[in-house]
């Protein structure tokens, strides 16, 4: 990459706090990957170790693609580095909940809900939430599920905001904060604001750890900082204040979380607030074509509010006339057709990716909406009707696909929600999943008898009535399996089920213990009236999910991503610039002059159009943008006044185009999954069956919740306890088993005679481990260490490593303990050994000598020497996995004994013939 004057002057820049503005496709990430290896280099005025180095980013997907893009520069510029896995890269989020769990013991048994956990756990408990005993302003009571999500929103705010406490003296929300921080720690939970809200104090008040803090990071790099709220400032504020440096990148225009709490002003006034601030701006745009930028640009300057810059036009993106397109339409069903017309029109027209042309695919086009619930509805069924493969990112409208309504009216049997047996039968018949109708029918009567069983008098265990488990036994009973869905449908139908099994697993995690009849009534209830809410329409989906499909999503969901092909349609007044909400807000919870700068959250007509400038700027060449009046809704007949502004640009054409006269190529869908980053897990999955690692990991199908589920992990962080007091010399002793046990032992879904048996069992594994191993407390090096393997062509594997020991010969031995009953293949368990070596060799730049597994029950250690060629095998396997990964190419490979025990097998065919043949 041949970079320009303003790149370099970024990369090269010593001394002094930065400040980066990067326009939109201005090659952030590359600057910031260039400006670590800067940093990292020996020699130079600034010269850190990678230990020194901070990066925080928006998520994790971007975290995954900074690091891969650091550790191959780094390579390039100064070869192999020691530890690079002690650079932290991730979001503020992670970095403040590995702080918690470093500092704090009882903190590695928390469980972090999601906003839709959250929400559940507070209906659920809903007294003690504090949400039936807070009030609105006026004075009335807040209602269990009505006013659950708003209660939420508001606990946020009164956590993440800048208060005004003395402007809050009458609201009952912010009065009750302590109760529901004190459920949160009775349940051992995390919501995503108390991760932020203790880390804080940890850090302004706990001086022995912001002394080590001082000494260990140097340099803070802050992406999307235009979407920093004033808790996250906060936290980038006590980094500076221990002594690093900050170096923030982001672009004002591109603030589009405000109403989150992302506050503009933290971009806008950085050169104010902080001491020595230099302020660079990268202009040049490679990602988009000169009709792209040169209609974006404009636009966004009509903004008064921003910092002086100018995105600039490279010529990447060779631009043609008909590119950009502005049409409007009679109704929403015309609008939606043409829509459609286009995607089918330009699949196979060449585009230039590099210095090559390939012909576009489906996965290249995405519809990008102010609101996918509000106006996705006739677009997916104008593609469907033309049979166009489309997936709808996130939740949002899950139920409007046949397959997701099928399994909801499955639940509304169960349930005893006004749906019977029939009922259930003919909406599997109308998804159209290939079926055979005597395997349906069979599975229709294996959830009649599920629903018997829940008022069966003689109540079984918890387990036995697994949402989850009846479920994949409808699916497995039915015969879905991936290649008899009709019409090549079978990726895409998976891909919706695998979100309808999140579902689950998300009121599952809340209500497990309920009373069986309680519990499929309370999920028949909320498939009916909340689920399709409860999902946010910015939700993100598993980043490895890539159906070669139209993307429909909202334009939030959109950032940071880019396609050949960008459609914005139903630009209409009051949809986009959206229109404040009516009914009740958490404004009607907080009084607005309780939190400084309070307006942010509920926009502006700026806000808005820096939203319509990122949908325009994830376009690299073609550009849609269309409106329909909504006849049946006075608010949505008028077009939006963003389509003015647009039609100022010469590029912009107002005739449907003709692309037939395009070069065309066989159509290809890009590489959708660039950096494939491998957790421990994720690759054992890979190993036992790359077909299992499809269903489980890409397409979300969740195993049943095992009652005994935690009890593995809940010995592993005691262990980790012991051995960081035995690293620093505090060696512990039998007489502290039981604390150990009480303090560790997490095992949320265990009824009571199996919570003692765990106790107990966990009491007697610690006393033995104590008893064989205490004489060797004083060999420890590492305990849980952080371990990366990067092994190029963006494909890594992090984790921890349990233990390392080294022992006076210098003799080091990785040892990983073991927990589980679950019998695992010699070959998948030799593979895991060797990663972990693989791990260590890359964080200290020595290879070990032995790596162990010592089983925890048995009391047995089980020691090998590394093998070189071992590791040769693994790193070979690692990367076909990630090539099969990229090119969908996710293979069963059947055996008998592992095909038995699989939480899948009757989904697999191969799997289902291979236990047969036995």
């Amino acid at each position: 990459m041949n970079l320009t004057d303003s790149q370099r002057q970024a990369i090269e820049h010593d001394g002094r706090n930065l400040q980066l503005i990067a326009c939109a496709g201005s090659g952030k990430t590359e600057v910031v990957a260039r400006r670590v290896v800067h940093l990292l280099t020996p020699g130079s005025p600034d010269s850190l170790a990678p230990e020194n180095i901070v990066a925080f980013t928006f998520t994790e997907k971007a975290a995954a693609e900074l690091k891969e893009r650091v550790v191959t520069r780094t390579r390039e510029a100064l070869g192999e580095i020691a530890g690079m896995a002690e650079m932290f890269v991730g979001t503020i989020h992670s970095f403040c909940l590995e702080l918690l769990q470093s500092e704090s013991p009882k903190h590695l048994k928390y469980d972090v809900l999601n906003e839709v956990q959250q929400r559940l756990f507070v209906d659920r408990n809903s007294r003690k939430s504090g949400l039936t005993t807070s009030t609105v302003l006026t004075g009335a009571a807040l209602r269990r599920y009505q006013d659950s999500k708003h209660y939420v929103t508001a606990l946020s705010i009164l956590r993440e905001a800048q208060r005004d406490e003395a402007q809050l003296a009458d609201c009952s929300v912010f009065a009750g904060l302590h109760t529901y921080q004190k459920l949160l720690d009775e349940k051992s939970y995390f919501d995503y604001s108390s991760i932020l809200d203790e880390a804080v104090a940890l850090l302004t008040k706990e001086d022995s750890l912001r002394e080590r803090l001082a000494d260990r990071i140097k340099y803070v790099i802050v992406d999307e900082y235009q979407d920093v709220n004033p808790i996250q400032e906060a936290i980038v504020s006590s980094l500076h204040e221990l002594g690093a440096r900050i170096c923030v990148v982001g672009d004002d225009d591109q603030t589009i979380y405000q109403w989150r709490g992302s506050d503009v002003d933290n971009i806008l006034t950085f050169e104010e607030r902080y001491p020595a601030v230099d302020q660079i701006s990268i202009e040049e745009n490679f990602r988009s074509s000169e009709g792209v930028v040169e209609t974006a640009r404009p636009f966004i300057e009509q903004n008064t509010e921003r910092l002086r810059k100018a995105m600039k036009n490279t010529g990447v993106q060779p631009y043609e006339t008909g590119d950009i397109i502005a049409l409007s339409f009679a109704t929403p069903a015309e609008e939606a057709q043409y829509i459609a017309a286009t995607a089918r029109a330009l699949r196979g027209v060449a585009f230039l990716e590099g210095e090559e042309k390939r012909g576009l695919s489906w996965s290249d086009m995405a519809v990008l909406l102010r609101s996918v619930k509000a106006n996705a509805e006739p677009i997916t069924a104008a593609l469907q009707a033309a049979g166009v493969p489309f997936v709808v990112t996130g939740m949002t409208n899950l139920f409007g696909t046949a397959e997701a309504e099928a399994a909801r009216q499955l639940f509304y049997f169960i349930g005893d929600n006004g749906v019977d047996a029939a009922g259930v039968e003919q909406a599997w018949i109308s998804a159209d999943l290939g079926f055979e109708a005597e395997a349906l029918s069979t599975a229709v009567e294996g959830a009649a008898t599920a629903k018997a069983a829940l008022t069966d008098p003689d109540q079984k265990r918890w387990g036995q009535y697994s949402i989850q488990r009846v479920f994949l036994n409808f699916l497995e009973q039915a015969g879905l399996r991936e290649e008899v869905v009709p019409n090549g449908r079978g990726e895409v139908v998976f891909y919706n089920l695998g979100k309808f099994s999140q579902v689950i697993s998300d009121f599952e995690a809340i209500h497990y213990q309920s009373k069986p009849s309680e519990k499929y009534g309370s999920f028949a209830s909320f498939l009916q009236y909340r689920a399709e809410d409860a999902y946010a329409e910015g939700w993100q989906d598993n980043q490895y999910a890539n159906p070669d499909a139209v993307r429909i999503m909202t334009i939030h969901q959109a950032k940071g991503m880019q396609w050949p092909v960008v459609l914005v349609p139903a630009l209409l007044r009051n949809r986009f610039p959206a229109k404040k909400p009516g009914g009740r807000t958490a404004w009607h919870l907080i009084p607005r002059e309780g939190i400084k700068g309070q307006a942010r959250y509920e926009g502006t007509i700026e806000d808005e159009r820096r939203l319509f400038y990122v949908a325009m700027t994830r376009s690299q060449k073609f550009l849609h943008l269309t409106w329909a009046p909504v006849s049946s809704n006075q608010l949505y007949r008028r077009r939006s006044q963003f389509w003015d502004d647009i039609l100022v640009s010469k590029h912009v054409k107002r005739r449907p185009p003709d692309y037939s006269t395009r070069e065309r190529l066989s159509p290809r869908a890009r590489a959708g999954v660039a950096n494939v980053v491998f957790s421990f897990s994720d690759l054992k999955y890979f190993f036992e069956c790359p077909y299992q690692f499809k269903l489980r990991i890409l397409y979300g199908f969740n195993a049943p919740l095992h009652e005994a589920l935690g009890y593995g992990k809940s010995l592993h962080d005691a262990l980790a306890e012991v051995h960081a007091r035995a690293i620093r010399g505090d060696v512990a002793e039998a007489a502290e088993v039981p604390r150990l046990v009480d303090t560790h032992l997490h095992a949320p879904y265990a009824y009571p005679a199996l919570r003692r048996e765990l106790e107990a069992s966990a009491e007697r594994v610690l006393r033995d481990y104590l008893a064989d191993n205490a004489a060797l407390f004083d060999k420890i090096e590492f305990s849980e260490k952080q371990v990366e393997v990067n092994l190029g062509d963006g494909v890594s594997i992090n984790g921890r490593i349990d233990l390392v020991r080294r022992i006076d010969t210098d003799e080091i031995t990785v040892v990983d303990h073991k927990s589980s009953d679950r019998a695992q293949a010699e070959d998948v368990t030799e593979a895991q050994l060797h990663v972990y070596a693989l791990g260590y060799q890359n964080l200290t730049g020595r290879r070990p000598d032995y790596v162990e597994t010592y089983e925890l029950d048995e009391r047995k250690r089980k020691r090998r020497s590394v093998d070189d060629e071992f590791i040769d095998d693994v790193k070979h396997e690692t990367r076909a996995a990630a090539r099969a990964l990229r090119a969908s190419a996710l293979l069963p490979t059947p055996a008998a004994e592992k095909c038995r025990s699989c939480d899948y097998l009757r989904m697999c065919t191969a799997g289902r013939e291979a236990v047969r043949v036995k």
